[in-house]
């Protein structure tokens, strides 16, 4: 039986090996087309798409018209050229409604954020990256308007670091010289070994912190939520404006609230 090789477990659950009997490339070419719009901030042709993808041009357009037959592209009559509809928010908020993280989380950063008075967030670890699954912003000014479901590199913030310094060792390493590292501003740290340095640092003290390495202007600190196995599952951070916050005092200040939090939504799903 022929497998397609599985990443490692990010949980502490057993890796599932794809089985190709079971496998439907063609799904997975489907939802290619549609990622290929992800990072895009105008419509594409179909030539853009059937590149991006690598799938050939006569495939990419069978692909695309039946993704505008059932509502999830729009193609623009006189261009030609396609767009996401809003029938793809259906699957992002149909998580948000059933994962039993985040609606056992809110509660917990509900009373952060009344505590703190300052942006709190919940994140997940999604291979090299945190995406946003719950957010209650500061009623303060902000320094980065970030959204749910937004996605940010692991290596340079503070809940990336907080999730990958709860994997083994190994499975952190794998990761970060698997990112796709680049300074995002003067302060980011991209180099492997100095962040491997950092996650080392992060599991002694329980908690990360990211000076300005995502976004200038933005302070964070964060820690990790575990499972009833050990795994980890999510992130808690606060993060707040630099001059109104400096490193330390932010450290000082919110280190004890996140890791409190993380223990307490972590023990209300069954954690040690």
């Amino acid at each position: 039986m022929s497998q397609i090789p599985s990443r490692p477990s990010l949980n502490g659950n057993e890796p599932h090996p794809i089985d190709e009997r079971l496998f439907i490339g063609g799904v997975q070419k489907a939802l290619l087309v549609l990622r290929a719009f992800y990072d895009q901030t105008q419509a594409l042709s179909l030539s853009e798409i059937a590149k991006s993808t690598g799938i050939g041009r006569s495939a990419a357009q069978r692909f695309l018209y039946t993704l505008k037959v059932l509502g999830y592209l729009r193609q623009d009559t006189a261009t030609r050229r396609y767009t996401l509809s809003p029938k793809v928010l259906d699957f992002g908020f149909a998580y948000l409604r059933n994962d039993a993280l985040i609606e056992k989380a809110f509660p917990y950063i509900l009373e952060a954020s009344k505590t703190t008075r300052e942006t709190v967030n919940l994140t997940e670890l999604d291979d090299t990256e945190v995406i946003y699954v719950s957010r209650l912003p500061s009623r303060n000014i902000i320094s980065v308007d970030v959204v749910l479901g937004q996605r940010l590199p692991a290596y340079c913030t503070a809940p990336g670091r907080a999730m990958l310094a709860a994997l083994p060792d190994e499975i952190a390493a794998e990761i970060v010289n698997r990112s796709h590292r680049i300074k995002r501003t003067k302060y980011t740290i991209i180099e492997p070994e100095k962040i491997l340095t950092q996650l080392n640092v992060i599991r002694a003290k329980g908690y990360a912190i990211s000076n300005q390495e995502a976004f200038m202007g933005d302070i964070s600190i964060a820690a990790a939520v575990r499972n009833h196995k050990g795994g980890v599952i999510a992130a808690v951070n606060i993060a707040v404006p630099h001059p109104r916050w400096s490193p330390k005092k932010a450290e000082q200040t919110f280190a004890p609230v996140v890791m409190e939090t993380a223990r307490a939504i972590g023990k209300t799903l069954g954690g040690a």
